[in-house]
């Protein structure tokens, strides 16, 4: 059987609970946890002890300790995590190439969680894929990803990808009522409109983008649904292989 590798790290340990969601809409949820937010009562003084830590120089936006309600409050937390290829180089099954270009993903799941629709449970809600052409002294295209459950029932997560000229920066969140949303270098992607991102770096500094508009794969399958499908479409591999590109 072939060794699964993947990069994930969960930001929260995966709690299951055993009561359903009491509210009647996304309405009621939000107005609960604005109200579990204000309540000093709820905090869960202890997860906002494990957060105080030096940021992380790699990601673009800063991740600071806040009180947090106890996530029961509001109702169960399914868990979640991202997972990528970017140790790809030290798994061969697991390096992703377009020609004669080295690709690489992340991906943010969220858990089965009662707060979303049924096709959305324990799935990805957004993938990132992009040329690489830098690595450490490991290997390792560097890069550094997070997911964050701080914001229960919104998951959001971040990271950044270094080539040897430029740097991707992205920030992707899901909402149980608002849709899913990412922005990658300052450019906005409504994620039901495609959870796949293809960001294309070329050699004169600039960006290319293309989204799509995948099947709803979960965390097991979404290495292989982007080997196998997204990355022999004729749309992906010309923008991946084009003129110009790093």
């Amino acid at each position: 059987m072939k060794k699964i590798f993947f990069t994930v790290i969960l930001m929260s340990s995966i709690v299951c609970f055993s009561q359903e969601t009491k509210y009647n809409n996304v309405e009621e949820i939000r107005q609960q946890q604005i109200e579990n937010i204000h309540n000093p009562d709820l905090w869960d003084m202890e997860r906002m002890r494990e957060d105080i830590a030096p940021n992380i120089d790699l990601l673009p936006i800063k991740f600071s300790a806040f009180p947090v309600p106890y996530y029961d409050k509001l109702g169960p937390y399914k868990g979640g995590g991202f997972l990528g290829n970017t140790h790809a180089r030290s798994v061969e099954d697991y390096k992703l190439i377009v020609e004669d270009k080295e690709v690489v993903f992340n991906s943010f799941f969220i858990g089965d969680s009662p707060f979303y629709k049924e096709e959305n449970k324990n799935g990805v809600f957004f993938t990132i894929i992009t040329v690489a052409d830098s690595l450490d002294t490991n290997n390792y295209v560097p890069s550094m990803a997070l997911i964050s459950s701080r914001n229960h029932p919104d998951y959001g997560g971040e990271g950044s990808i270094m080539t040897k000229n430029n740097r991707i920066d992205y920030l992707a969140f899901t909402t149980p009522d608002k849709g899913s949303f990412a922005i990658i270098n300052m450019r906005l992607f409504h994620l039901e409109h495609g959870e796949i991102i293809v960001i294309v770096p070329h050699k004169d500094g600039s960006l290319r983008s293309l989204q799509i508009q995948g099947k709803k794969v979960n965390d097991q399958e979404v290495f292989d649904y982007i080997k196998n499908e997204v990355l022999i479409r004729k749309d992906v591999v010309e923008i991946l292989t084009e003129d110009g590109v790093i």
